[in-house]
């Protein structure tokens, strides 16, 4: 008895299916990169970059040795997504099902009776919306068949010559008896809500699961008995199974910025693939990288530059994480540009505000003035951090009905030129994602960013 989800509600504006097909992906290889870049799940990468944070945040992704799914995240991927149904609406398609046992246990051309019925679960506990009904039966072979195999076996054979709906597979009368009863039961279609009906009640009884008696054919049909811890035959629940699933809690931490690595794939080497991350050389990756850019890289902690023509010493030094400090590098063999991407996130009760700044500016080879061709490449890239960090946040934001704006700030920690021809560059790619900035120090600061 496994949890199920609701299909039509929203975790940070994605359907739960995309968190259940995303962490089965990711039980597979456990790798950061290939959830991000599942192309069956996510139109884009920071589609599936922005569920990893999610994941992260929700407890549903550990980094235990890495990364590994949690025991919530294992019941969410082993869930059912399906549209929740109604309380009221249930009980009547329960009800329409007992009609029909009562109708089998009346025709006289039956083989089995339905002796008893068992409710569990969700409807049991009179939950406001059921994902399914859990019904367990115990059924019996009429006494005249019962003791007569091939006195039933004619019988089966001269029913099913009667009728022109059955399928060719039906030759076996093992085969036969369960179609007849079912056909009675749940007539040619059965209902959706009734996918999960039990046909025994062993693992009602292996579970251990409290449920309560609704029909008693020795007692006149329908009943209405108490409910029970567990089954009358169970004594609680086998050892070999797990603790009974429960439904996650997706309530998430405290935002942060996302981790900057994402734009690479979470590659060790930091290499930025436009055609990746837009799936394939759409306009937006045109109008954001112009030209391939060869030796951009974004650089966390882990980091492989063994055949990269440049290590800024700002590297060789560490601290970078990811989120909080992020390297941009952009760097041939004649030339190359580091910056640092710091940022934090501030949430308040009006405005949720993401804090950016750079500093730590290199040039290779001790350049005394910034090359200005490897600015557009880092101002992409920086501009892509920031704006999907704030697509996250919008997110958030509609997800817990904060109705807060969403704003980011760009504070001018450079000198006067780099700031004119880098933040500027960033301004504009922002800008043209009808995304703004307001850089904190300018004498007329545009109006906020985004409102949620």
């Amino acid at each position: 008895m496994g949890v199920s989800f609701d299909r039509d509600i929203l975790i940070a504006g994605h359907k739960p299916a995309v968190f259940k097909n995303a962490l089965r992906g990711f039980m597979k290889t456990g790798s950061p990169g290939n959830l991000i870049d599942l192309k069956s799940v996510f139109p884009l990468r920071r589609d599936g970059a922005i569920v990893f944070e999610e994941c992260l945040d929700r407890g549903l992704i550990e980094p235990k040795d890495g990364f590994t799914v949690s025991e919530k995240g294992e019941t969410v991927a082993r869930g059912r997504v399906v549209r929740r149904t109604p309380l009221a609406q249930a009980q009547m398609v329960l009800d329409d099902f007992l009609r029909h046992v009562e109708m089998l246990n009346q025709d006289p051309d039956a083989v089995r009776y339905v002796e008893r019925v068992w409710v569990f679960g969700s409807l049991m506990r009179g939950e406001e919306a059921v994902g399914d009904i859990d019904v367990a039966l115990e059924t019996s072979r009429r006494p005249e068949y019962l003791a007569d195999y091939a006195l039933m076996k004619r019988h089966l054979k001269e029913l099913l010559s009667r009728r022109d709906d059955v399928p060719a597979s039906r030759g076996l009368v093992g085969s036969a008896e369960t179609w007849i009863t079912e056909r009675v039961l749940y007539g040619p279609r059965r209902h959706p809500l009734l996918a999960g009906v039990q046909s025994d009640v062993s693992d009602l009884v292996d579970l251990g699961a409290a449920c309560r008696l609704i029909y008693d054919r020795a007692r006149g049909g329908r009943v209405n008995d108490p409910i029970l811890s567990r089954h009358p035959q169970s004594n609680g629940r086998q050892n070999d199974l797990g603790p009974p699933a429960e439904m996650p809690d997706f309530t998430p931490n405290g935002l942060r910025p996302m981790d900057g690595r994402w734009v690479a794939g979470f590659s060790k080497w930091g290499g930025v693939s436009p055609y990746d991350i837009f799936r394939g050389w759409t306009d937006d990756a045109r109008k954001l990288f112009p030209h391939y850019p060869e030796g951009l890289r974004v650089i966390g902690g882990n980091r492989d530059l063994a055949s990269y023509p440049w290590v800024p010493k700002r590297l060789k030094a560490g601290g970078f994480d990811g989120r909080e400090a992020v390297a941009l590098v952009n760097a041939t063999p004649l030339k190359g540009t580091s910056i640092v991407l710091r940022r934090k996130v501030e949430q308040g009760s009006e405005n949720w505000i993401l804090h950016a700044w750079f500093e730590h500016l290199e040039f290779y080879r001790s350049r005394k003035r910034v090359d200005y061709s490897t600015l557009p490449d880092l101002a992409a890239a920086a501009a892509l951090i920031l704006a999907v960090d704030a697509e996250r946040m919008l997110r958030r934001a509609a997800e817990e009905s904060a109705g807060a704006g969403i704003q980011i700030c760009v504070r001018r920690d450079l000198d006067e030129d780099m700031n004119v021809h880098f933040i500027d560059a960033v301004h504009n790619h922002l800008q043209a994602r009808r995304i703004r900035i307001e850089p904190e120090g300018w004498s007329s600061p545009p109006a906020s960013v985004v409102r949620a």
